[in-house]
């Protein structure tokens, strides 16, 4: 083999070492290494917008959040249990946190997988880095419920540590928050889902987080590129009502925009909006 061929095959090895397919796929559980459990039919992989071809209906929410792939890998047990396995890359550790807020709720059993994890009934999330994992058991039975925890813990322990939330969450108040609550959003369809009433036309921001209090009210905090496209946001919202007929008060300060909705009166507004410029000034 002369040193040129040589040379070429070297540098094409690694190419193929580190596709796109092959990273997710080394993240999968091989046979063998979750007892009880092997792999059922071939890996399934989507690219950009092949994932309307696997999602008919939801893959706009991916995208808004910023997907980049899916892996797709079935699993079978001895006892004839499946669990599926999704591993989605999104754009960024902001992305799959979003994702992970949008997918998941209040009352599922939080689990110590990845940086945050829920485990709800037969289904289970979780997100570590820039990858959010969805895990989903075919019923509810204990040997499926421990399938996906012994599988959820072998994709975590093949990924790279890191991935911090959000800065924007550090901005809400601590006091009365119920943690759990919290949605973080970078497009409409995200913000539309954080609250059951939500009916604001609240455009052109580049973030926002929700989050629920226990004095029965929601904050909402919004992100613009600049304090001039704040207040155009907030201009928009005069006039406005929830879909509950009710009033909310807004009120922009630098380049965000702050949101109150709920049982709330102006000296609340005040309180909270006042909180919430001591956070973004420290």
């Amino acid at each position: 083999m002369s040193l040129n061929i040589l040379l070429s095959v070297i540098l094409v090895l690694p190419h193929f070492a580190v596709t796109p397919q092959r990273i997710l796929a080394d993240l999968l559980p091989g046979n063998g290494e979750v007892q009880g459990w092997t792999k059922h039919r071939s890996m399934q992989h989507f690219v950009g917008e092949d994932l309307y071809e696997y999602i008919d209906g939801g893959a706009e929410i991916y995208h808004e959040y910023g997907f980049i792939q899916v892996a797709i890998q079935d699993y079978l047990s001895g006892e004839e249990k499946s669990v599926s396995v999704e591993i989605f890359e999104m754009a960024s550790p902001g992305s799959a946190y979003g994702m992970y807020t949008f997918k998941t709720g209040t009352k599922g059993k939080i689990i110590r997988v990845g940086n945050d994890a829920q485990l709800d009934d037969y289904y289970m999330n979780f997100w570590k880095g820039s990858f959010l994992v969805t895990l989903t058991g075919f019923d509810e039975t204990e040997e499926t419920r421990q399938g996906l925890l012994a599988i959820a813990a072998n994709v975590d322990s093949k990924m790279p540590a890191g991935g911090e939330k959000p800065r924007i969450l550090s901005f809400l108040p601590e006091e009365d928050l119920k943690t759990r609550s919290l949605e973080y959003f970078t497009g409409y369809l995200g913000l539309r889902s954080s609250h059951p009433f939500f009916s604001l036309r609240i455009t052109g921001f580049e973030e926002g987080i929700k989050g629920d209090y226990s004095g029965n009210f929601s904050l909402f905090l919004f992100r613009y590129s600049d304090t001039e496209e704040c207040q155009k946001g907030f201009e928009n919202t005069k006039g406005q009502e929830d879909s509950r007929g009710r009033r909310f008060f807004a009120f922009p300060y630098r380049e965000f925009l702050m949101l109150l909705m709920g049982d709330v009166n102006p000296a609340l507004a005040e309180r909270v909006f006042g909180k919430t410029r001591k956070k973004i000034q420290e």
